[in-house]
């Protein structure tokens, strides 16, 4: 149910949260769907390029069958994968569409569990997050040094500092005229 996933909105303290009182940004670019939504999809035999409108549907017409009848042609699953199914486009189409705002119509998601012939799961996911925090550590690294209480880097920052002013007040002083202009009103010209 929808209202699972926006409970606790009242209490967002941004200007709307997707997911309870939890900011989300908003969705742009590609994404890949994988894992529950990947499974879901191939199980409707939906390509990995079918919109959130095609699960839907899939999801509508399945889940709106007589369960006897899902039963006898799916005869290999048990009733709860079948129901799992059920709730599984609900859910996807909830959270995708419903909570993230995404469009039914929009292209910008796959659902796939590989790309090319690497397989796609959490640990692969994790492992390129790690990494990538890493690379944004690397970066923020010479601001903590500067403003940590070591005083080398502070003198740094001071010395760069004074370099910089010293050097605008050099090329403003350079750049003015060294002499002045007077209105002579005896002689009716400029002196200079």
């Amino acid at each position: 149910h929808i209202d699972t996933l926006t409970s606790d909105a009242e209490e967002c303290s941004y200007q709307r949260c997707h997911i309870g009182n939890t900011f989300v940004p908003e969705f742009r670019g590609r994404s890949l769907a994988t894992e529950n939504f990947f499974y879901t999809s191939k199980f409707f035999g939906l390509s990995s390029k079918a919109f959130i409108s095609d699960l839907m549907l899939a999801g509508e017409k399945f889940c709106g069958e007589d369960w006897s009848k899902l039963q006898k042609k799916y005869h290999t699953l048990e009733k709860e994968d079948l129901l799992r199914y059920c709730f599984s486009s609900a859910y996807i189409v909830a959270f995708l569409h419903d909570s993230l705002g995404i469009a039914l119509d929009n292209g910008r998601i796959g659902f796939t569990n590989q790309v090319g012939d690497i397989p796609l799961d959490w640990a692969l996911g994790a492992f390129i997050m790690q990494n990538m925090s890493d690379l944004d550590r690397e970066h923020y690294d010479w601001i903590s040094t500067v403003l940590s209480g070591d005083s080398t880097g502070r003198y740094s920052l001071f010395i760069i500092a004074a370099v910089l002013i010293f050097t605008v007040w050099l090329l403003r002083k350079w750049w003015k005229p060294q002499f002045k202009t007077i209105y002579d009103l005896e002689k009716g010209r400029y002196n200079c």
